[in-house]
């Protein structure tokens, strides 16, 4: 038995962070009714990758979901939605500010329905503050929330996360906080509602920078991949491609220096220790170093400083990470089936729990395929469902 199971979600979420949130708890088990609008759908299932004109981004965001294809805006649709969600544990929505409440869907709208209910709401800026009503998409936030100004190369201009950063953490708070929510209503038997806002998240990763603005007064400079305390710690060529290597003490640099033969840095005087080491790091350390890895294979040099012992990592591509044996073996690739794209490989659950693993065994819905169904469970009869799909209120399979 998975841990969520019996935990019921109203899904009002669309596009990448939302739903990587209800992803996460219907991986554990939560039945996650996913809300989409009649002849159009989430916005994500047109987001490349597609196969048939179907989306694999929505499929890997959105497995193990049921859809419900209504227009909520309309008074039936709307009666759809108050009966399901008065069985309901969690409504989760990452509307604009405001969409929520034009729908006649506010958290005090649903509570007059279901008291008990959990409210999450996720969007760029939350819903307070003076830009609460400001769209925000990944880039924008990666650029507030001063992310990018700590991102990149000194000499080059701020640079965001390759990946949604903003997206990723953001559904990641969002499961937590639902999770924390469902706690406190199994001991309390009260819902709330949680505000989750994505430039938050993203400022709450910019690890000691805070901190040191307020002991200092100023924030040190980008650094690109290296650390300016622990000297050589960067990203150095190989023949193939990059390395990363991390090198924090002054044991593990002799060990470091003799696992790639260099032995002409292990006895200059300006390296031995680590301080040393970053004083004359940009002023020929780096480039020293680099004049062996370059010779090397990526691979090459992370297995003879791996044998060392010391940390050291491949800059690999996505094709290498998905072939690593180490991805493989922590089951971070799965195949499961659509019923639009047909069997397919997407990323794995992150969460390993010995007694109740999560994970994904079946694709996305179709627009629309489980209207019928839990429509009938509400007491519709087939009469009345047709007559609704021709009004373009709901749409069936």
């Amino acid at each position: 038995m998975k841990p969520l199971e019996g935990v019921k979600i109203v899904d009002f979420t669309q596009a990448h962070a939302g739903s990587l949130a209800t992803m996460l708890l219907s991986d554990f088990g939560a039945e996650v009714m996913k809300i989409e609008r009649p002849g159009v759908g989430d916005l994500a299932r047109y987001w490349a990758p597609m196969k048939d004109g179907n989306s694999a981004y929505y499929t890997y965001l959105n497995r193990g979901k049921k859809s419900i294809s209504v227009n909520a805006s309309s008074p039936e649709g709307k009666e759809i939605i108050f009966g399901l969600i008065k069985d309901a544990d969690v409504v989760c929505e990452n509307f604009k500010y405001g969409s929520m409440e034009r729908m006649g869907l506010s958290y005090e709208e649903i509570k007059k329905v279901n008291p008990e209910i959990i409210y999450a709401s996720l969007n760029g800026f939350g819903q307070t503050g003076p830009m609460k009503k400001t769209i925000g998409l990944d880039l924008q936030l990666q650029a507030m929330s001063g992310l990018m100004d700590r991102t990149g190369f000194p000499d080059g201009p701020p640079t965001k996360a390759g990946p949604a950063m903003g997206d990723q953490l953001s559904g990641t708070y969002l499961a937590m906080a639902i999770n924390l929510a469902l706690v406190h209503k199994k001991k309390t038997g009260k819902g709330q509602k949680i505000d989750i806002a994505i430039l938050d998240c993203l400022f709450s990763i910019l690890e000691a920078a805070p901190m040191t603005y307020c002991l200092t007064g100023s924030v040190p400079e980008r650094v690109g991949n290296s650390y300016p305390s622990i000297s050589p710690y960067d990203t150095f060529r190989a023949a193939d491609g990059y390395v990363s290597i991390g090198i924090s003490t002054d044991r593990q640099w002799q060990k470091f220096c003799d696992a790639l033969g260099m032995e002409d840095l292990k006895q200059d005087e300006r390296y031995q220790t680590n301080e040393s080491r970053g004083d004359h790091y940009e002023s020929g350390l780096k480039q020293a170093i680099e004049k062996v890895t370059s010779k090397m294979s990526k691979f090459e040099v992370e297995r003879k400083l791996r044998e060392a012992r010391l940390a050291c990592g491949a800059v690999c591509t996505v094709k290498e990470a998905m072939e690593s044996e180490q991805i493989k073996a922590r089951q971070m690739l799965i195949e499961i089936h659509d019923k639009a794209i047909g069997d397919i490989v997407v990323p794995g659950t992150v969460i390993r729990m010995s007694e109740t693993p999560g994970g994904g065994t079946y694709g996305a819905p179709l627009l629309g395929e489980h209207t019928r169904e839990y429509l009938e469970k509400l007491g519709y009869a087939e009469e009345q469902m047709q007559t609704l799909a021709e009004q373009g209120i709901i749409e069936m399979v």
